[in-house]
């Protein structure tokens, strides 16, 4: 996609590929939420300022 000429459909793919997953059915906000609030709790119960440090 990043050589094609027609720049309609190159933002039209590229509007696609960053709104994915954000319509109300298919929204996984609440999900990746969950999951860093519970990266950042078990961060701080083994001691770690942040989950990346863990």
């Amino acid at each position: 996609m990043q050589h094609t000429r027609n720049c309609a459909l190159h933002e039209e793919v590229y509007r696609a590929y960053i709104t994915r997953a954000s319509t109300s059915d298919l929204d996984n906000a609440p999900i990746i939420n969950q999951i860093l609030k519970r990266r950042s709790k078990k961060a701080k119960l083994l001691n770690y300022n942040n989950y990346a440090k863990v």
